[in-house]
């Protein structure tokens, strides 16, 4: 089985009870990259998207994305 990285954005927002648009309006990111961070099916994402998630919830880049093998 090839290893994935998976982006849990889903998650996050579940666990702090916020909206995709919430952390849209926080991160000053689309609605729809936001939605598209959500599916795992999304294959391409800009560093400085994955600093800004950071930043705006004040979690750790191996907080945001895990490696599943």
């Amino acid at each position: 089985m090839t290893p994935a990285i998976r982006i849990r954005v889903n998650e996050i927002l579940l666990e702090r009870r916020m909206t995709k648009q919430q952390l849209a309006a926080l991160t000053g990111l689309r609605p729809s990259t936001i939605s598209d961070l959500c599916k795992p099916t999304v294959q391409r994402v800009y560093l400085s998207t994955l600093a800004n998630l950071c930043q705006t919830l004040d979690i750790t880049l191996d907080q945001l994305i895990v490696l599943e093998t």
